[in-house]
């Protein structure tokens, strides 16, 4: 996502380049590791999330 700031990066792009595998159905280990690298980044950011979520989509790093 830090590449692609301001744009929405599907969640079968993260996994796949982020964990190393494909993402398989109801499969909700990507959706944990972005809430917890959310939890990290909102205190250092001052907004509440730095990480929008796209219904069906994917996410999309806000720029602050």
């Amino acid at each position: 996502m830090a590449r692609h700031v301001g744009q929405v990066v599907s969640k079968a792009q993260l996994s796949a380049e982020g964990l190393g595998r494909p993402l398989e159905r109801f499969d909700r280990r990507l959706d944990t590791h972005v809430s917890n690298l959310c939890q990290k980044l909102a205190p250092q950011s001052g907004e509440e999330t730095c990480i929008r979520t796209v219904y069906r989509v994917g996410y999309q790093l806000i720029e602050v």
